[in-house]
């Protein structure tokens, strides 16, 4: 994607992706490209694979269990902030 920050600034000639450099192969070679062998396989593995490790799964929910968030560290330091800027 990509994001005009100037809409009334000229664009940028850009390349043209379609525009075959020459002696590029042709289309139709590289469309009959076999297949990779054994991808049918592989595709069945990676079915088969369990998206999240119980274990870890298990570890993290009793860390964030006993986690109080946000710290009063981090609370303290706001408010003093806030003070500092309250009082100017």
């Amino acid at each position: 994607m990509e994001i005009d920050f100037n809409p009334s600034q000229m664009q940028a000639p850009r390349i043209n992706p379609t525009v075959k450099a020459p002696g590029a192969t042709s289309d139709s070679t590289m469309s009959e490209a076999p297949a990779p062998q054994g991808m049918a396989e592989l595709q069945r593995k990676l079915n088969e694979l369990a998206l999240t490790r119980p274990e870890k799964m298990a570890a993290a929910r009793s860390v964030i269990a006993d986690v109080k968030y946000p710290p009063n560290e981090l609370l303290d330091g706001i408010s003093h902030l806030l003070a500092i800027h309250l009082k100017e």
